[in-house]
């Protein structure tokens, strides 16, 4: 009768162990897919702020060539602001993208 008690105790000791060991990897697994959801979020949240700031400046596309001219001219963005009518934050992103475009047709 001992002898089977001992093994009926044994055997509930090795299944806690192994349903502890199965509850770490399944802790672990949940830590990473949390992980990966907020580089999704901040993914998904990066690429609609760079859908937005491409809007605002194909929506200011027309006043391209004047901001830029304003620029040159050695205005500072405040007064293209003010005198355009444009928010600052939109001449900066003007100012950004005809950069690139300028970086991307000296490499081409």
């Amino acid at each position: 009768m001992e002898i089977i008690l001992f093994v009926f105790v044994f055997l509930l000791l090795l299944t806690v162990i192994y349903f502890y060991n199965k509850n770490k990897k399944l802790s672990h697994e949940i830590t990473m897919l949390k992980q990966i959801l907020e580089v999704k979020d901040t993914t998904i949240s990066n690429l609609q702020a760079s859908r937005v700031a491409v809007k605002d400046v194909l929506e200011n596309f027309s006043s391209h060539e004047e901001v830029m001219k304003l620029i040159d001219a050695g205005e500072s963005r405040e007064s293209v602001s003010t005198t355009l009518g444009i928010p600052v934050n939109k001449i900066e992103l003007i100012v950004k993208f005809d950069k690139i475009k300028k970086e991307k047709q000296g490499h081409a």
